[in-house]
């Protein structure tokens, strides 16, 4: 037990508490925790005023890409497509390409030339009156034409041309059947090109237009899922009936597409490069020639080129 010894203080025990002191010790300790609650608080505050940032910007994204998509494709189309059918979605995973941010603007001066049907020996003059001239084109390649024409693929790309794809097969009941066997279709031609000159295309046709008396049934569900893969897809405002009535008529051929390339601002004009289309190639050379004196200029489709696309109506 403690006594209070003569010159003062407890001896042999423990210091009366002082109440003053144990009051301040309380004050610091309250003190303290308050500010700590407040930087906690604070630092919520930032972490929530942060978040609300991304997540905002998040949104801005989406709604620009949202409009991107939009660009390629009608509205109507895209709500009209179920997203309850995934199946094929999973469909080779790696049959993708990367949608631009933006598009290009359109110059009213561009004539876009547009092949489908080759490679063959057409092709080669067609690739020797572009290079003459300076001038660009797309082809759009089907698929089982490629054996034996890997070299002329692959000249394509080395001179700057752009290389799509127009499906493999020319048996377009088939191609499509449906959304999954449309999908085969196109995988085998995207290998055979990139097998061919080393680049994955990014822009194809469809074979016969993006509509047309074989896919009515199923076209937006491919559009669709073509869209959401990032490719893009371009079909024709300018038709050179070379596969028709002008098949034997260059002459018809450059009458008939310089007429009609006055009409539009974004000129893309359907031609063809296959063995039966050697007028199609006297044609070129002479297209070239007269649309150049007369202020056009010839240029190859990019991802980012503003796409023709045929009209849609319920």
């Amino acid at each position: 037990m403690a006594y209070y010894g003569r010159r003062g203080g407890y001896r042999n025990g423990y210091r009366r508490g002082n109440p003053k002191v144990i009051f301040k010790l309380l004050t610091v300790i309250i003190f303290i925790a308050a500010i700590a609650l407040a930087v906690i608080q604070t630092t919520r505050a930032q972490q929530i005023a942060s978040n609300e940032e991304e997540l905002k910007a998040e949104v801005e994204s989406l709604q620009s890409k949202l409009e991107i998509v939009q660009n390629y494709v009608p509205t109507a189309i895209l709500e009209g497509t179920s997203e309850t059918i995934l199946a094929y979605q999973k469909l080779y995973p790696e049959m993708t390409a990367e949608r631009p941010a933006e598009l290009d603007e359109i110059n009213t001066r561009a004539i876009y030339l547009t092949f489908e049907s080759g490679p063959s020996e057409n092709t080669e003059n067609i690739l020797d009156y572009l290079k003459n001239a300076g001038q660009k084109a797309t082809f759009f390649i089907t698929g089982e034409n490629i054996s034996g024409n890997e070299s002329i693929i692959k000249r394509m790309v080395d001179e700057g041309h752009t290389v799509g794809i127009c499906g493999y097969s020319s048996d377009y009941e088939s191609i499509y059947q449906s959304v999954e066997t449309f999908l085969a279709d196109f995988d085998k031609a995207y290998k055979a090109v990139y097998d061919a000159c080393g680049v994955y295309p990014s822009v194809f046709r469809f074979p016969c237009g993006s509509i047309n008396q074989y896919n009515s049934s199923i076209y937006r569900e491919l559009i669709a899922e073509m869209t959401r893969r990032g490719f893009v897809f371009f079909d024709w405002n300018v038709n050179s009936d070379d596969n028709g009535d002008n098949q034997e008529d260059w002459e018809a051929i450059v009458q008939d597409v310089s007429s009609d390339v006055k009409k539009y601002n974004q000129v893309i004009v359907l031609m063809h490069d296959s063995e039966d289309n050697a007028s199609t190639a006297r044609a070129v050379r002479y297209m070239l020639n007269y649309l150049g004196n007369n202020g056009y200029y010839f240029e190859n489709i990019k991802s980012t080129t503003v796409p023709v696309t045929f009209d849609y109506f319920e």
